[in-house]
């Protein structure tokens, strides 16, 4: 194919995007995209090749690869995904052939693991002066690293960045300002931001940061993303938005973000269409919120915020590294079924620490239980001894790990039940996450377990779960995925399919290939 394109082929000037997936002959051939949430079925394959084969693929790159770039003359969008097993040449080749066409417009770099850092230099040197979108994502900045001063340079020359993606991690010790990045913007020259990504930056608040944010309508922040103030301006970024009428459309951050400042932020408008809560109860601080606020602020994400964007909404992830307090429950059900613009929605149903959320049963769900009277009995006697449990537990003011794992598992039956029973009735939803622990960890354990292996999977509740629901009849069925799994209906139940390695770094554990949901 590279030789045929390379030697003028007619397919040349149609060609407007290239996406190359890996320029290893030895690579998995899709890529991991940073929190991206889709609905598509990924299955990864692994190519392997002889010595003598790789030294011949590496001629044809030599040879093909830089005129088949060169030869696309009406390209307009580079993406580029690489691997630690790409040859630091051939990336550099692929960049230096791209930055040559005077019409580029979008350029995208994924650097996969241990990936080497492309050069970026042609950007300057060719004079790239068109970009409306900048994508780097999992660079670094070191020490002796020169990727500041470059895109200083390369910001500087591309007036229309509309998309500015920088998922960079830098050094221990060391801190860079995004500040620093449009210094050689000129002053009477604002850029049109719409979309900002950004990894380990330290960003200062200011009169001139805010012009650049004036038509900001998606943020992305990381972990460790930190904000000071200057001019009037507190540290708060929140504040700094809703006092210059910014109202942001798509917000993604991460739990270090989250606060009431932000919630107030949320109350002050309408119209949000995407909202990603990545690990709120993990924060990366050096003061974490009590759980009593944390507590505060998920009620008012459920009870004020969520209905207040019911008609705008259609991406809502809400995810939390342990189940409390942020996690799905029966009483939130009612506000999620108010968005009936939803696309994507992502929760936490995770009881197997123990169940301080929610913990009596509802009224009514004594009905759906279908047990039978002595059952009934003897849950009443589990839901007293758990309520004994929980008021020793408000007293010392914690959690008692290993409580009646018994009620946490038909909790989760009965929350699962509630979660799907509502997405089922959400015309719009196509996909359903569901981030849950195992129960089995020994890091959720009271010390009376002697084995934590004889506690059961919350994932089989899940399943238990999920067999109380029967699939409707919808346009576009729900899938539901779990970990590596994906739920799909067939045949008026539920089948778990493969979806490949999930996107979703809360949920790594794997769920057996095409096996059915019922036996």
């Amino acid at each position: 194919m590279l030789q045929a394109l390379s030697n003028a082929h007619a397919a040349v000037t149609h060609v407007r995007h290239l996406k190359i997936i890996s320029l290893s002959e030895q690579c998995n051939v899709y890529p991991i995209e940073y929190t991206v949430f889709d609905m598509k079925l990924r299955h990864g394959r692994l190519n392997y090749s002889l010595p003598s084969e790789t030294a011949a693929f590496d001629q044809a790159l030599h040879t093909a690869l830089p005129n088949t770039i060169a030869a696309l003359s009406c390209l307009k969008s580079l993406t580029i995904y690489t691997c630690d097993l790409d040859a630091q040449w051939v990336v550099d080749l692929v960049i230096n052939s791209a930055a040559g066409h005077i019409g580029l417009e979008k350029f995208s770099h994924c650097a996969l693991g241990d990936s080497k850092q492309a050069d970026l230099r042609p950007f300057i040197t060719h004079a790239v002066t068109n970009l409306n979108k900048f994508s780097l994502s999992s660079y670094g900045i070191d020490g002796g690293s020169d990727l500041v001063p470059t895109l200083v340079e390369i910001i500087s020359r591309n007036y229309a960045l509309s998309s500015l993606e920088l998922d960079i991690w830098v050094a221990y010790g060391s801190r860079e300002c995004f500040n620093t990045l449009l210094t050689g913007i000129p002053v009477d020259v604002s850029l049109p931001l719409a979309r900002l990504v950004l990894g380990e930056f330290d960003v200062t608040i200011d009169d001139r940061l805010m012009n650049h944010f004036g038509s900001l309508t998606e943020l992305r922040l990381g972990y460790y993303t930190s904000f000071s103030g200057s001019d009037q301006y507190t540290p708060d970024l929140w504040a700094a938005l809703q006092i210059n009428s910014i109202f942001l459309k798509n917000i993604s951050i991460a739990s270090s973000h989250i606060s009431t400042r932000l919630m107030k932020y949320l109350n002050s408008y309408c119209g949000l269409e995407e909202l990603e809560f990545q690990h709120p109860s993990c924060n990366v601080g050096d003061v974490s919120p009590s759980i009593q606020d944390e507590n505060n602020l998920a009620d008012e994400l459920f009870s004020s915020i969520i209905p207040k964007h019911s008609a705008s909404l259609h991406t809502l992830m809400v995810f939390s590294h342990l189940e409390y307090p942020w996690q799905f429950s029966v009483a939130r059900s009612a506000s999620l079924a108010q968005c009936r613009a939803l696309v994507k929605l992502g929760v936490c149903v995770e009881r197997g620490v123990p169940d301080t959320v929610d913990s009596k049963e509802p009224p009514g769900d004594d009905e759906n239980r279908n047990e039978d009277d002595s059952d009934e009995d003897s849950d009443e006697d589990v839901n007293d001894e758990e309520g004994s449990v929980e008021e020793d537990s408000d007293e010392k003011g914690q959690y008692t790990p290993g409580a009646d794992i018994a009620t946490n598992i038909r909790n989760i039956v009965r929350d699962v039940e509630s979660l799907v029973c509502m997405a089922e009735n959400l015309p719009m939803l196509e996909g359903l996450w569901i981030a849950m622990e195992r129960v089995t960890l020994e890091s959720v354990c009271d010390n009376s377990v002697d084995d934590p292996a004889d506690l059961p999977d919350c994932y089989e509740a899940l399943r238990y779960g999920l067999e109380r629901v029967l699939p409707g009849q919808r346009e576009q069925p729900l899938k539901i995925f779990v970990g590596d799994g994906v739920f799909v209906a067939r045949d008026g139940a539920w089948t778990l399919q493969a979806g490949g390695p999930s996107r979703a770094e809360w949920g790594k554990s794997f769920l057996s290939a095409d096996s059915p949901l019922r036996e």
